[in-house]
């Protein structure tokens, strides 16, 4: 038979809550948005698939607008609604991004009825784990706190 597992423990603590303030938060939604946004360009939906292609009317459209010969569904017509999407609410645990004028909101909804382009896709929410995972671990490096006495 095996040996059983000795442990010893020499300090005894306790873990408290890691919080994050504002700063942090900001800087995994700014994450968050660059990778939405990456994947927009690549024309990539929220399920990490293809984007669903133009319809043809739409593509000639855009065709002219844009001037690019083989026009893909990125988000971008007058790129007035890719500028327009950011990091709106970043506090108390909460990280939101959308786009902040009424004009662009509506332009965004009207662009998810076709393709869903806008949410966290499997490789965006590495994205975010990795930058929370590098920002709790800096607040976590003070979460310790001993129990004397024991």
């Amino acid at each position: 038979m095996a040996d059983g597992l000795n442990v010893r423990v020499t300090k005894s603590g306790k873990v408290k809550k890691a919080t994050l303030d504002q700063g942090p938060l900001t800087a995994i939604g700014e994450k968050m948005v660059a990778a939405q946004k990456l994947r927009w360009s690549k024309g990539i939906d929220a399920n990490d698939q293809g984007a669903k292609p133009l319809s043809k009317r739409y593509l000639f459209i855009k065709q002219k607008i844009r001037g690019v010969h083989r026009p893909i569904r990125d988000m971008h017509l007058s790129g007035e609604t890719l500028a327009n999407f950011g990091l709106r609410k970043a506090i108390n645990g909460v990280i939101r991004a959308e786009n902040s004028t009424r004009k662009t909101r509506a332009r965004a909804q009207g662009a998810q009825a076709f393709a869903q382009m806008i949410g966290l896709s499997g490789t965006d929410q590495i994205v975010v784990f990795n930058e929370a995972q590098r920002q709790y671990g800096e607040a976590l490096k003070q979460a310790w706190i001993p129990v004397t006495g024991r």
